[in-house]
């Protein structure tokens, strides 16, 4: 294969995946838009065209496999001009589309379609420019395939023309004109690289040019349905664009990384069953709803609503695509002044704020004023400008202006309604955690009832200076009679801290006795541990032994079941218990008690370890966590309008954070506390 035809195939492949991506957004989450079907049948044209190219390019498979894919690539190819003047026709022709309009269009797929079809059935009456071709009497075989071409041409060059025509008429309505404007820039470059794919010379010597061109049409025309509101409002489109382009690569990294591991794990195992993917699935069910609630969140920028995503999941809507019934009224404020050609509309509210408008009415010359009405209600009212001929509205127009007047107060009170529908699901949510909340508190108050089912074993507070209590008594005395408490404090700090990882003897050595001689340390050593073990470990007499610390490969550990309960462990079980929640108050109510749970610097004025280097990347990890914990907290007073309660959290935040908090201070600033 050379460099052209590599080219082509890059080409095609990314014209594929971005026509693939695109088509399935606006199909899947925009399906009853005007133009949307249509839209999607180019997409679909498009992809095939492209795939069945690269597979004709790429294939090593017998000839049949190519004739197969050739077959696809004129069936996709041929009708593809006329499917981009359909779709040009619905996004631009707002009224029913005229006879003549529709005549064409079908003259165009009656063509397009019997071409194909001849092709498919009997390559040899192809119309090309290069034999073997079709020829009539008299006409020569490259004429028809000129014509062929120019037919093609012709088509593209109407949904041009239809487009440039939408463009004319969009009059004021700048948000429609910008639409336009993308779109029609889009459908010049596509138009000209499929002339230059289908025309010679550059379609035989290189093809991938023309193609390029295609595939930066597809580039424009996402930018045209994401940014400029195609086929649905901009907001809307850009939670669309971020969902989509996130969850792509999340499953397409997911995917790749489960069949890569499952080829390793089965050549390792010499087996054919595929373990990996199969316990991958039987997980992914299991954690698929939490984490794509925590996705969703970290999806949504701060200006999205959580409390009006909650109602639009109990009404079955989808969140991602779902727009506010008052975000409706601008875009028919703009369709109503370009059907009638008013000089502009404009929507106030009751106390004279302006709504939503298209285009200018100059005060004091609106041609028409209705009142937005519902349900007794009044939401304000709606004026039209003149019509730009300087003609008085007819009985029909005013029909029309009066039922379009009644659909915007209908999408204003329905706004209304879902807003108060929306805080009281909040307000059930505070309800339904207060009541959770209360259930855990009787849980630990029949808990603490039952004789030492709370104060049994070893709790361990490490947040802070340590403090220990055992069986609900607090260690007083860690080493006994015949070992310093001191050392024993801080023996028993680093086998808390290290964990599974365990402690050496000289590295206990070297922290609590590293002026000592080996001898007298050796000695201070193994007493201090027969001491901590006693104290660990009371019920236990000395023949006994004691199970509170083990040793195994030169190293001292800590039993797993020593210790009953520890702050830290709790601490960093309830971030983790915000971050699951679904609900603000179960959220901050994990992270108030979190909050509470941190008493100061991790193992603060504990003997020689509390002052040792071997602390301080925990200690750092930990006060890092409360630091963005604090903010975390700071940011949910602020989103629920709580300023003070919101500036004194990211206050503490600064004041924890070990090298300053620009976050914090940011947020104070927004705040108007700094």
């Amino acid at each position: 294969m050379g460099m052209p035809e590599q080219l082509e195939v890059v080409a095609h492949g990314v014209t594929a995946m971005l026509a693939t991506w695109l088509g399935l957004t606006v199909a899947l989450r925009a399906p009853r838009r005007p133009g949307a079907r249509a839209f999607s049948l180019v997409v679909v044209l498009l992809v095939t065209w492209s795939v069945s190219i690269i597979v004709r390019r790429l294939t090593g498979a017998p000839e049949a496999v190519d004739e197969v894919a050739r077959w696809f690539e004129i069936g996709a190819a041929y009708p593809l001009p006329a499917a981009v003047l359909t779709a040009a026709t619905a996004l631009t022709v707002e009224r029913h589309p005229p006879r003549w309009m529709r005549v064409l269009l079908i003259v165009f797929w009656i063509v397009s379609i019997a071409v194909t079809a001849v092709t498919i059935v009997s390559p040899e009456l192809e119309p090309r420019i290069t034999p073997p071709h079709l020829e009539l009497p008299g006409i020569p075989g490259e004429a028809i395939g000129w014509a062929w071409i120019a037919l093609r041409v012709v088509i593209f060059g109407a949904a041009i023309a239809w487009m440039g025509l939408a463009l004319r008429d969009a009059g004021p309505d700048r948000a429609r004109r910008r639409q336009l404007q993308v779109t029609l820039l889009a459908l010049v470059v596509g138009t000209v690289g499929a002339v230059l794919r289908i025309t010679p010379p550059l379609s035989d010597s290189d093809p991938w040019i023309g193609v390029a061109l295609v595939t930066l049409s597809i580039v424009l025309t996402s930018y045209a349905v994401f940014a400029q509101g195609i086929f649905f409002a901009p907001e809307i489109a850009g939670r669309a664009f971020r969902t989509a382009a996130v969850a792509g690569l999340g499953i397409a990294a997911y995917a790749a990384a489960l069949i890569g591991l499952d080829t390793l794990v089965r050549g390792a195992l010499a087996v054919e069953m595929p373990i990996v993917i199969g316990l991958a699935l039987v997980a992914t069910m299991a954690v698929f709803e939490p984490v794509a609630a925590r996705v969703r969140r970290w999806l949504g920028s701060g200006e999205e609503d959580p409390t009006y995503d909650r109602l639009l999941r109990a009404l079955g809507e989808g969140v991602l695509t779902a727009g506010r019934p008052e975000d409706s009224v601008e875009p028919a404020l703009g369709r109503l002044a370009r059907t009638l050609s008013l000089t502009g509309a404009e929507a106030r509210s009751a106390d004279g704020r302006l709504v939503a408008a298209s285009g200018s009415v100059p005060e004091g010359a609106a041609a028409l004023t209705l009142p937005l009405e519902r349900n007794g209600a009044a939401y304000g009212s709606v004026a039209f400008g003149p019509k730009e001929s300087g003609l008085p509205f007819t009985s029909d127009e005013r029909e029309v202006l009066e039922m379009a007047t009644g659909y915007l107060a209908a999408s204003l009170d329905l706004g209304a309604r879902q807003a108060a529908q929306a805080a009281e699901l909040e307000r059930l949510s505070h309800e339904r955690a207060a009541v959770s909340t209360s259930g855990r508190q009787l849980h630990g108050a029949l808990a603490a009832a039952l004789p030492g089912a709370t104060k049994a074993g070893l709790h361990v507070y490490a947040l802070g200076p340590l403090r220990a209590e055992l069986d609900g008594e607090p260690i007083r005395s860690w080493g006994g009679e015949k070992a310093g408490t001191r050392q024993a404090e801080a023996l028993f700090a680093f086998l808390f801290d290290r964990g599974e990882r365990g402690v050496t003897k000289d590295e206990a050595v070297e922290l609590i006795w590293p002026d000592v001689d080996l001898d007298r340390a050796d000695l201070a050593f193994h007493r201090t541990l027969g001491g901590l073990r006693r104290t660990l470990d009371p019920g236990r007499g000395q023949r006994e032994g004691s199970r509170a610390i083990s040793f195994s490969n030169d190293r001292y550990r800590l039993d797993p079941g020593v210790v009953t309960w520890n702050d830290v462990a709790t601490f960093e079980q309830r971030l983790a218990d915000s971050s699951a929640a679904t609900d603000a108050p179960a959220v901050l109510g994990a992270l108030t008690e979190a909050r509470g749970l941190y008493r100061g610097e991790y193992l603060d004025d504990c003997p020689f370890y509390g002052d040792g280097s071997q602390v301080e990347d925990r200690r750092a990890l930990l006060r890092a966590r409360y630091v963005d914990l604090l903010l975390a907290i700071g940011t949910h007073h602020e989103e629920r309008g709580d300023r003070g309660a919101a500036a004194a959290a990211f206050r503490e935040a600064r004041l924890a954070a070990d090298e300053g908090c620009p976050p914090a201070d940011a947020a104070l600033e927004r705040l108007g506390f700094a």
